[in-house]
């Protein structure tokens, strides 16, 4: 008798395995691939807070560096830090922030007087009142705890995690209005 040999028994196609990981990898980098794509060749180019109105932009850097020059003949700050003041030093304190957050409104009012042309950019210019005046309500706070003789430092109210001023220095600078 004579063996014969048959060939192995086809079997089905190995399936193969699906690992998580690769597809989560996957899925990011085609998430990423598409934001490029859209940062690059779709987003808008514009700053979130430029003001597109250059007149008004060169205007308000103007009347920002009138009260910048008031501001810095206020007080002589060279003594430094006065780590234990008299009362009469905090009161003088006080007198000297609300002069000079007296002159921060009457600049506000002043930028804010003649608002820039388009729609969008008195939106912006609302937001950046909006800061202003939460900057302003800050320090008048600060102001009132020295008339207390309270002696705490100066705190500024959170936006988006950081100080308010962030944000109104963000749009001062994109705007070419350091001054205000």
């Amino acid at each position: 008798m004579t063996a014969t040999v048959s060939p192995p028994a086809p079997t089905e196609p190995e399936r193969r395995r699906i690992n998580g990981w690769r597809v989560l990898i996957t899925i990011l980098i085609a998430l990423m691939t598409a934001m490029w794509v859209y940062y690059f060749f779709f987003a808008s180019a514009k700053a979130t807070y430029k003001i597109d109105d250059d007149a008004w932009r060169a205007r308000a850097q103007t009347i920002c560096e009138k009260y910048e020059a008031e501001r810095l003949k206020l007080v002589d700050t060279s003594e430094g830090y006065i780590s234990n003041p008299t009362h009469d030093q905090m009161i003088e304190r006080a007198d000297v922030v609300d002069r000079a957050t007296d002159l921060l409104e009457a600049e506000l009012t002043e930028v804010l007087a003649q608002p820039p042309a388009s729609q969008r950019d008195r939106t912006l210019l609302s937001d950046y009142e909006k800061y202003w005046r939460i900057l302003l309500s800050d320090r008048r706070a600060y102001t009132d705890r020295l008339r207390k003789f309270q002696l705490e430092p100066y705190y500024e109210t959170l936006l988006g995690g950081g100080p308010v001023s962030n944000t109104i220095v963000d749009f001062t600078t994109v705007n070419q209005i350091k001054a205000c």
